[in-house]
């Protein structure tokens, strides 16, 4: 099992934050961000666990009944808002339970956390409805948020947090737990270059062939195109993924942010999957155009929330990408 101490070596960011809370002296809200499959959920869990840990020594103790119940997603003084995982925005009426509990003392009389997930996905109006608890604290409260991107928060929002970027993991570390998981060497360092840095988008593809499929498609499409004569055929490919469309943006989201990072050298030089024909363009785009087009992965995501066609919205996104990346063409 992943513990809060792995995350130490996931940046100075990350292990700050970790440190501070250990130490008792973290801001009442924190907001985590990242790619996809980094590991958000996973460190806002553990920051859980530390806040509610009732064991002795260094927190969390995850041996303790506040740890082993924040785990299991049954302790009384984690609130969490009611939308499920499936529905595409968090709206208002998710959060009244949360926003009515925060009238009232902590169940247990101790600390108390309100642990937000995909709150990129939270609605203007939910976000204000939040917003007051954010500006007047309770002492024994803390706030933890996870965003794939910082973009869908309201600028209040963002500016009342503590805001920590997740960063990839190291391929070496993907490698281990991969093998851990049961992956033998050859296969863990495969899924390890796929995953550009995404331990969960590593464990997914462990585990899911047809996922392995999906991120194919990507590369076979999104990042495929050698002009804009080729956005026809590659949408005609993505035309019936509809109920996938969630997950092809995530991961196409992904990718872009690994060719923006190596083009401001902050990072490593991302590697083509068998299916990539236009990598040489991606490597060679300048960092507005790739800024320009992750802005239209983002536009992507939002338009999914709206109920826009998926084949609209998946052929408005190839027409970008072939308008902005800077095309390599052989001698």
């Amino acid at each position: 099992m992943i513990t809060l101490d792995d995350f130490l070596t996931q940046g100075e960011a990350v292990s700050a934050l970790i440190a501070d809370v250990r130490a008792g002296r973290s801001a009442h809200a924190i907001a985590l961000t990242g790619m996809p499959g980094v590991g958000k959920r996973t460190l806002a869990r553990l920051l859980a666990c530390a806040f509610l840990c009732v064991g002795e020594g260094k927190k969390p103790c995850m041996q303790c009944k506040g740890c082993k119940r924040v785990l299991s997603g049954s302790h009384p003084d984690l609130l969490t808002p009611s939308a499920s995982e499936k529905e595409r925005s968090v709206k208002v009426d998710h959060l009244r339970e949360i926003i009515h509990a925060l009238s009232l003392h902590a169940t247990e009389g101790g600390s108390r956390v309100v642990l937000l997930n995909n709150a990129e996905r939270m609605t203007p109006q939910a976000q204000n409805a939040l917003l007051k608890s954010l500006e007047e604290p309770d002492e024994s409260t803390r706030f933890i948020l996870t965003a794939s991107g910082d973009a869908g928060l309201l600028p209040t929002v963002r500016s009342r947090c503590r805001v920590v970027r997740v960063p990839p993991w190291p391929r070496e570390r993907i490698e281990r737990e991969l093998i851990a998981q049961g992956a033998s060497k050859e296969n863990a360092r495969e899924l390890s270059v796929l995953s550009g840095g995404s331990l969960g988008l590593a464990l997914s593809m462990q585990g899911d062939s047809d996922f392995l499929k999906l991120r194919q498609l990507c590369e076979g499409t999104f990042f495929s195109l050698r002009s804009a004569r080729d956005v026809p055929e590659a949408s005609a490919k993505l035309k019936d993924k509809r109920d996938d469309a969630d997950e092809i943006l995530s991961v196409v989201e992904q990718r872009v942010r690994e060719y923006l990072l190596f083009s401001m050298q902050a990072g490593p030089e991302p590697v083509p999957a068998a299916e990539t024909r236009s990598h040489e363009s991606w490597l060679a785009a300048r960092p507005r155009a790739l800024e320009n087009v992750l802005a239209a992965v983002i536009d992507a995501h939002r338009y999914r929330a709206s109920n826009v066609a998926w084949q609209a919205i998946e052929e408005q996104l190839l027409y970008i990408i072939s308008e902005e990346i800077l095309l390599w063409q052989p001698s």
